[in-house]
């Protein structure tokens, strides 16, 4: 059995077509969060994972979409953030906002007798923790994931991907499908469960096809250029 692991769409439909390719046939597919805002076509992220009939978990950009709510980003993200949440609300079709409001901050999953939970940020705070990331301490991994029930959690949030065990936990964050790359790579990033194997993957795509669509936006154009700059730079700055 194949499962395709994805978080952080961040409305970038190209980024998720090349993982799409890159990834080949799946069984099923598992999405921990964030498929909207900072990207420019929110409404064919959702359609692919609806039909796809993706397992997906709320994140703290779907919340805000959702919900007009606050993301929580850091202080130079806050204007861009709002200002997309606000534009991402209007273009919404009102199926894919109820899909959007229905989604759950956290699941557990199970398939072939393996349990795989799925949440955003952590555990312990689904849509805002931030301490996930690659170079987590083996002390706070194990705080961060003490009352999982499950053999895989799934995360995202950090845009940075990660593969630890803690015990008989398996802790995957597959990185950021179509948003900024923290990591420094720019492409597409995504992991593969293939039977009980993980590897995360990397697909490449046109970015200027983004780049282009993000330069239509009725937004004020600094940060346009704020939203581009993230896409090759990895930082909103």
């Amino acid at each position: 059995m194949r499962i395709l692991l994805l978080s952080d769409i961040h409305a970038n439909p190209w980024a998720l077509r090349a993982v799409c390719a890159g990834a080949g046939p799946v069984d099923h597919v598992l999405c921990a969060g964030d498929t909207v805002n900072y990207g420019p076509d929110p409404n064919r992220a959702i359609a692919w994972l609806r039909t796809h009939q993706a397992i997906s978990v709320l994140g703290n950009h779907d919340h805000a979409v959702a919900f007009r709510a606050d993301p929580k980003g850091s202080s130079a993200k806050a204007p861009v953030a709002l200002a997309m949440r606000d534009w991402t609300r209007e273009q919404l079709e009102p199926a894919d906002m109820a899909w959007l409001v229905s989604l759950k901050r956290q699941i557990l999953w199970e398939v072939g007798g393996v349990r795989f939970m799925i949440v955003h940020a952590s555990p312990l705070d689904p849509l805002y923790d931030i301490r996930l990331k690659p170079t987590v301490s083996e002390s706070l991994l194990a705080q961060l994931t003490h009352e999982v029930k499950a053999d895989v959690l799934v995360v995202g949030h950090t845009h940075r991907p990660l593969l630890r065990q803690q015990h008989n936990l398996t802790i995957v964050n597959p990185g950021t499908v179509g948003g900024a790359p923290y990591d420094g790579d720019p492409r597409a990033a995504y992991a593969i469960w293939d039977d009980g194997q993980i590897t995360l993957r990397r697909a490449d795509y046109d970015r200027n096809a983004v780049f282009d669509a993000l330069a239509q936006l009725p937004l004020d154009p600094k940060q346009i250029e704020i939203l581009q700059k993230a896409l090759f730079q990895g930082s909103i700055t």
